[in-house]
């Protein structure tokens, strides 16, 4: 493997473009690297998606020869794939983007050592979630070490999952860089209007994002402040299931469902507050956007991001998950109290920005590369 200190080429897997935090960010850390210099190629299952367009002309794009659709066992033959590419076109690392993504790290590891990419791996979702069994954690926990075992260095977004993996590894395999979720060249944020009481969410339609909850809670709020409406970003299989349900709790005039848009901000922008309803979440990269924007967040304890908010009460405000009407409540409180400073909630997400995020992913290569060079 050729190593030039300064300058090394870099891999990404993805199966395609349909939205995703993981993709997204992803495809985010894909562009910055090409910006520094580094010759970057994306290979993904597929090409079909909403944020291919998100990809800039310096990041080379791969495309499978026979297209992978998504299914059950679709990650694991894209894995093969990837890994027989890298094979014929070595790269001097790889960055894979999350959890759905492991399948990619183990064959990656199995690659000849002359051509093996330094391998780092992200956790993208907690290693310990509330409600999952004990034998399922066992099985998940055993997975998480077979695939992951060849990785040279595991990525956690916090600080707990960071410990979590080095005594679920015995090891010290896992290092933390916050989730670089947000641009670098984000305008100044702006106070909402006071008379705004526009609630805002954003995600795939999906039953998993808890949308029929929030629609739900909205309702009761809607009691309270005839004028809130409530907007959701995003497109999904739920879209018309979504309509239907507002329209059996009254509020179909006060909600409004915008389908896929490329940057929630300009929406962020005309609301007071923002919801992340989720039943389970990765780190929730839109609770930084959301933050950046000066907007205050309600959120379900479904996120490591929670966590690192907690000291933060004035930011983000932490709702149990699937529990509708401590939802609602978190909401009318929101509303019914003054907005904080925006800039002061912005500054909170500082270390989110790509500069940030995505230097330390090339220190932290560089350094990888450095150690296999001498070893």
């Amino acid at each position: 493997m050729l190593i030039n200190k300064n300058t090394f080429s870099i891999g990404i897997v993805i199966h395609d473009f349909v939205f995703g935090g993981s993709e997204r960010i992803a495809i985010r850390l894909a562009n910055y690297w090409a910006h520094q210099g580094h010759p970057v190629v994306i290979f993904a299952g597929a090409g079909e998606g909403e944020m291919r367009n998100l990809l800039e002309p310096t990041v080379r794009l791969v495309i499978a020869p026979d297209p992978v659709c998504r299914s059950a066992s679709s990650m694991r033959h894209l894995a093969r794939l990837a890994a027989h590419y890298f094979q014929q076109n070595p790269v001097n690392a790889c960055f894979v983007p999350g959890n759905y993504h492991w399948p990619v790290a183990y064959q990656l590891g199995k690659l000849p050592a002359r051509i093996r990419p330094v391998i780092l791996t992200q956790i993208s979702s907690p290693i310990y979630k509330p409600g999952r069994s004990a034998w399922a954690q066992k099985i998940f926990n055993a997975r998480m070490r077979f695939l992951l075992r060849k990785s040279d260095k595991l990525i956690a977004l916090d600080c707990t999952t960071a410990a979590e993996a080095n005594s679920l590894f015995r090891r010290a395999v896992a290092e933390v860089i916050p989730l670089p979720a947000l641009c670098s060249t984000l305008p100044t944020p702006k106070m909402p209007k006071k008379a705004c009481l526009n609630i805002l969410a954003a995600g795939r339609l999906t039953h998993a994002k808890g949308f029929d909850l929030l629609i739900s809670a909205f309702a009761a709020v809607a009691k309270k402040y005839p004028a809130a409406t409530l907007t959701i970003c995003g497109a999904g299989p739920d879209y018309q299931a979504l309509l239907d349900l507002a329209a059996r709790n009254g509020v179909q005039d006060k909600v409004r469902l915008t389908g896929y848009v490329t940057d929630i901000r300009p929406y962020l922008d005309d609301a007071r507050l923002f919801v992340l309803s989720s039943r389970r979440e990765g780190y929730g990269a839109v609770i930084l956007e959301a933050l950046a924007a000066g907007r205050q967040v309600i959120t379900t304890a479904c996120t490591p991001a929670a966590r690192d908010f907690v000291s933060c009460s004035e930011a983000v405000h932490v709702v149990p998950v699937g529990d509708c009407s401590a939802l609602a409540r978190a909401m009318c409180g929101v509303l019914g109290t003054p907005a904080p400073d925006s800039q002061r909630l912005a500054n909170a997400v500082r270390p989110f920005f790509i500069d940030a995020g995505g230097q330390a992913y090339l220190f932290l290569m560089s350094d990888l590369l450095e150690k296999a060079r001498q070893n």
